[in-house]
């Protein structure tokens, strides 16, 4: 038998932070949870960074104290190492992806200029 652990206030409580198809946080900006998103979106930056740019955990989900079912993202050259969930273009696209936030600002991490905010810049 395979059990799983009981995730207390069900589908209520539940939370998507970070879907594997992106690099920043799912939740809107007065959602309960975004402050978790936010910084898990930073450790994303740090662990692409300790990587060398070849893999970072995404696909955040469960409880505030309750992580479930991440998932490894990395581009290996084609091969399929963690599943069908690994989206190889979400570890290529990152760096153009990934809004940096205070916390990375804090660590000190290279700042990346996200395709949003590119455009942005270039309205002004």
């Amino acid at each position: 038998y395979l059990l799983e652990e009981l995730i207390d206030g069900g589908n209520d409580a539940f939370l998507k932070f970070i879907h594997n198809m992106d690099a920043n946080p799912l939740l809107n900006e007065l959602d309960y949870g975004y402050d978790l998103a936010v910084f898990f979106s930073f450790t994303q930056h740090v662990q692409y960074v300790k990587t060398g740019g070849l893999a970072f955990i995404s696909d955040y989900q469960g409880i505030t104290g309750l992580l479930t079912d991440p998932q490894i993202l990395t581009d290996p050259g084609g091969q399929d190492i963690f599943g069908d969930g690994n989206i190889e273009v979400a570890v290529t696209m990152f760096e153009e992806q990934h809004i940096c936030n205070d916390y990375c600002e804090w660590a000190g991490l290279e700042k990346y200029i996200s395709l949003d905010e590119a455009v942005e810049t270039q309205d002004s």
